[in-house]
């Protein structure tokens, strides 16, 4: 997308493959389009050789998806934003660049995020 552009709808998403982070297999994938300017993306992510992500691993993986939204928004144009709700943490949400986020990682076998695309204003 041309830098600095700025639209009212949401036209696409990004690919199966952009959600993808190593050392995780996806094990479920949604994407609902709720109109035209808001779309959600959900994502289960599984250990890819393992049983369990311990916690260590689970903190690392959300800083991960955090880092994905942050990557996404900077793709889109300026007034189409991302956040991400981590579905097993109480529903907490991340806003990108927010400095101030913490999850309590634990042991999981597996980390449902939902990812949601935006029209932040209109131009």
């Amino acid at each position: 997308m041309e830098e600095g552009k700025i639209k009212n709808t949401i036209t696409r998403s990004f690919e199966l493959q952009d959600y993808r982070i190593k050392g995780t297999e996806l094990s479920g994938f949604w994407a609902d389009l709720l109109s035209k300017e808001e779309l959600t993306v959900e994502v289960n992510y599984r250990p890819e050789n393992e049983k369990v992500f311990s916690p260590a691993e689970t903190e690392v993986l959300i800083r991960e998806v955090c880092g994905k939204c942050n990557s996404f928004e900077a793709q889109l144009p300026e007034n189409i934003k991302c956040e991400v709700t981590f579905k097993d943490f109480g529903e907490k949400v991340y806003k990108t660049a927010q400095p101030d986020f913490e999850l309590k990682p634990e042991e999981m076998d597996e980390v449902k995020v939902a990812y949601r695309f935006y029209v932040a204003y209109y131009v």
